[in-house]
């Protein structure tokens, strides 16, 4: 399927629109991802003197829409709500289940922990975290859990400037929270709930009309093209593009890819010029592991890469060197980090095992690693472990920093500056 660009609305009807194979049919047309006015919101927690504990947000009657604009500016276009300045020193948001972790990409040390204003604990890696465009805000899609109700999913919007989690969102749906982005022009938050896709206007809170993938498609991951406003999701065996501009999901393109039994939202990733997705799994008639280049304007396989020679893989999660030259492959069963050269992506590079953690009673290989992610200029890789850790690597040295200990129950990260 070509890589949708058109911000023109779509003409097709219900009765003319094909069923795209594998997801099922997803409603008639819209110019973009509608929204209403936001649903209730959990208690907020107190937080350096703030004395809103207890408080619920009250739900307005006015019916709120994302009229006369599309969702998604033209890539590159300027960030909405630019005062005050966003932080300058390029960070790290590492999720956990009731916290995020800030880190400083290039001194590689841990900040304090911001503690999510949620109930319970969610399941281990159903939650994940993106960043705004202008670097201002973190937003995470979970679940919260009241004493007094059933879980339901919500997106935490964290103040950047200030180190604040703002009031919960309550998103619509069930199941699991496996993926956010956020769109180009900063308006709007996509979070994944079960087989659903969830638009949310960050200024106004209101939470617009999911869009369903249908059943068996649960939401493992979702990278936004950075040349256009198609959005690549996860889901088991595929990979679906949606245009963000028309809400409409295309033909899922079939890998032959298991999603990871390690919950990444990052095991798809997006080249910088657009024209290739990269997705992590396994796949064969060996169940091994694999990584697969999908040529977006085809909608096709164009390369695979098997990881068989080194034994049994678990690809959990992938990142594109800061170069672009390189696709880093964790391996959550072997504990390593596997570099693919793009241009000889039948080949890839020797593995490189992650040191032991502390404790451990082995040489090597303890720290099960759930992601991977690229900063800024030549900060580096980042590895988040299984043992509140992240691991700093220098892809050009294929080297290992000193581990950062992080929040407990580490599973993912997004990067900002």
């Amino acid at each position: 399927m070509p890589d949708a660009t058109s911000s023109t609305p779509s003409t097709t009807t219900t009765a003319d629109m094909p069923d795209p194979a594998g997801i099922g049919r997803v409603g008639p047309p819209m110019k973009a991802f509608r929204t209403h006015p936001p649903l209730p919101a959990g208690p907020t927690v107190r937080r350096d003197g703030d004395t809103r504990r207890g408080r619920v947000l009250a739900v307005t009657s006015l019916a709120v829409v994302l009229a006369g604009c599309s969702v998604v500016a033209t890539p590159g276009s300027a960030p909405v709500g630019s005062v005050p300045p966003a932080p300058q020193e390029a960070l790290g948001y590492v999720v956990c289940p009731t916290a995020v972790s800030p880190v400083e990409l290039a001194t590689r040390t841990a900040e304090a922990p911001i503690l999510l204003p949620i109930q319970g604990t969610p399941p281990l890696g159903g939650f994940a975290v993106t960043t705004s465009p202008d670097g201002r805000t973190a937003y995470v899609v979970t679940q919260t859990d009241p004493p007094d109700g059933s879980p339901h999913p919500v997106l935490v919007p964290i103040d950047l400037v200030t180190q604040r989690a703002g009031r919960p969102i309550a998103l619509p749906g069930t199941g699991g929270t496996h993926g956010v982005v956020v769109t180009h022009d900063g308006r709007t938050v996509l979070a994944a709930v079960g087989t659903t896709i969830v638009p949310v206007d960050p200024d106004t809170r209101a939470v617009g009309t999911p869009l369903d993938l249908g059943a068996g498609h649960t939401v493992a991951g979702m990278a936004l093209s950075p040349t256009s406003s198609t959005l690549y999701v996860l889901v088991p065996d595929g990979l679906v593009p949606v245009d963000t501009t028309t809400a409409m999901a295309g033909p899922a393109i079939a890998t032959g890819l298991s999603v990871s039994s390690v919950t990444s939202p990052h095991g798809v990733v997006v080249s910088s010029d657009g024209t290739t997705a990269y997705v992590a799994g396994q796949g064969g008639t060996d169940f091994g592991g694999r990584l697969v280049s999908v040529d977006t304007a085809t909608g096709t396989i164009s390369a695979t890469t098997s990881f068989d020679q080194f034994g049994i893989a678990d690809p959990a999660a992938v990142a594109l060197t800061a170069d672009g030259s390189s696709v880093l492959v964790a391996d959550s069963a072997d504990n390593w980090i596997v570099p693919v050269p793009v241009s000889s992506p039948s080949t890839p590079q020797t593995p490189v095992r992650l040191a032991a953690g502390p404790g451990s009673t082995a040489t090597s290989g303890t720290d099960h690693p759930s992601d991977v992610v690229v900063g800024p200029g030549t900060t580096g890789a980042f590895v988040v472990t299984g043992l509140d850790t992240v691991v700093p690597f220098t892809p050009g040295t294929l080297t290992f920093g000193r581990p950062i200990p992080v929040c407990a129950g580490a599973t993912s990260m997004a990067v900002a500056g």
